[in-house]
């Protein structure tokens, strides 16, 4: 037989006692046959008159049929069949389809009457109920940001998106799209508190249909702080440790949990930089850049496993000193001419005859701290300083007087207080 669905029916053997609250209502006392009767509903609609409705034995090829009458009620007499279980099917518009929410009966021997509403959908049938749930139902011990999983499939064989939710406020805790027929789906429920119980429960849609699941409970685990951070580097009280030091913690948790851990300047409390997910018993490291020669810092880190966090000791360490001065050179005006600060004649003038004003030019480094400032003199007078690249200083009018002699000096200050000097003579007039 040419059955819709019907290859699903091994499938779908579902014992009625089970599925619908309240089947196994006895007929009238004075029945003398053993009968299952109810309505028929058609998309959600009471079937017409005339509507075949079928009762096949499982393993066996007889079969019972009955006509709804014009209230869509059908009712089906087994009386004197021995075998255990039957298959409800449906005949509507030429094919057969299989009930989606009660597809099989149970016969039991002391009952008479069945009371059994039966309901198709001509637009394909909801999910089944999604099974074997992990945790499972009633679990202790369960992780702080457990995976969530269950069984789903599909009569239709229709791809689902299934929903989880918090069953306490029915909040939802993800979504896994897409997911086949007979495969699991899952997502991860994080941010619990230990030694808890929570309740979850899943609906799986095929963009029809939903189906809600039972609702399982677990228990999470008890939780305990990650334990101090150890092991400073640099060690506390370190001295000579370079301006960009790494630093570094050994830390545990007494779970086994994975850890992040967040360093922290102790002068103002920021943050440092973070490592996500070490592992108890590992070492987590960061980076901490920008610092000065020949200063003391302090530090401490913090372990957290995602509910509680622990607070290391704090701990110091002294940068080592700058002790290379900085380079200098004066590169304008060199050897030549200059009128009003622009270079005319080749560099064989010398000393460096100058007429009107002039940019003093000079070029400074240091690959320690670094150039703090340049300071520019004009025959042992301070005329300016500069703190940025390029290192400049107009030299403007001087009284009118004949071509004199003048002795231009720059000094360069790096970050750790060391100097270094360049100096030229000039003639200028104006």
């Amino acid at each position: 037989m040419n059955y819709k669905k019907l290859g699903l029916r091994c499938v779908l053997i579902i014992v009625l006692s089970t599925l619908v609250a309240g089947t196994f209502i006895p007929a009238m006392a004075d029945s003398c046959f053993h009968s299952v009767y109810g309505f028929v509903y058609i998309n959600d609609v009471l079937a017409s008159e005339n509507t075949e409705v079928k009762l096949e034995f499982f393993g066996e090829p007889e079969e019972i049929l009955d006509l709804t009458d014009i209230n869509g009620y059908y009712q089906i007499d087994f009386s004197g069949h021995d075998w255990d279980e039957g298959f409800f099917f449906v005949h509507f518009e030429g094919e057969w389809f299989i009930p989606y929410d009660n597809v099989s009966i149970e016969i039991v021997p002391d009952e008479i009457g069945y009371k059994i509403d039966i309901h198709i959908s001509t637009f394909g049938s909801p999910p089944y109920m999604p099974t074997d749930p992990k945790p499972k139902n009633n679990s202790v011990d369960v992780p702080l940001n457990p995976t969530l999983s269950v069984f789903v499939s599909d009569p239709d064989e229709d791809i689902m998106d299934v929903f989880f939710y918090d069953a306490t406020d029915d909040g939802l805790i993800g979504i896994d799209h897409n997911v086949n027929s007979g495969d699991t789906a899952s997502v991860q429920w994080k941010g619990l508190a230990s030694n808890t119980k929570y309740y979850w429960y899943t609906v799986a849609n095929d963009s029809i249909y939903e189906t809600k699941s039972d609702v399982w409970m677990f228990t999470t685990v008890f939780n305990s702080p990650p334990d101090k951070p150890i092991n400073p580097t640099p060690a506390d009280g370190a001295e000579g440790v370079i301006i960009d030091p790494e630093l570094s913690v050994f830390v545990t948790d007494p779970d086994g949990d994975l850890i992040d851990v967040t360093f922290f300047d102790a002068s103002n409390d920021s943050k440092i930089g973070t490592v996500l997910d070490v592992f108890s018993g590992g070492i987590a490291k960061v980076v901490w850049d920008g610092l000065n020669y020949n200063m003391t810092y302090s530090w401490y880190a913090k372990a957290s496993d995602g509910i509680y966090e622990t607070r290391s000791d704090t701990w110091s360490f002294t940068t080592k000193e700058d002790n290379t001065p900085p380079e200098v050179e004066i590169i304008k005006p060199r050897k030549g001419l200059y009128i009003f600060d622009r270079f005319i004649l080749p560099r064989f003038i010398r000393p460096a005859l100058i007429i009107g004003r002039i940019t003093i030019e000079a070029n400074a480094t240091d690959d320690d701290s670094g150039i703090e400032r340049v300071e520019f003199y004009i025959n042992g007078k301070l005329k300016a300083n500069d703190t940025t690249q390029p290192y400049t200083y107009l030299w403007k009018w001087n009284r009118p007087r004949l071509f004199h002699i003048f002795l231009i000096k720059v000094v360069a200050y790096d970050f750790a207080g060391e100097t270094a000097t360049d100096k030229i003579i000039v003639r200028k007039f104006l």
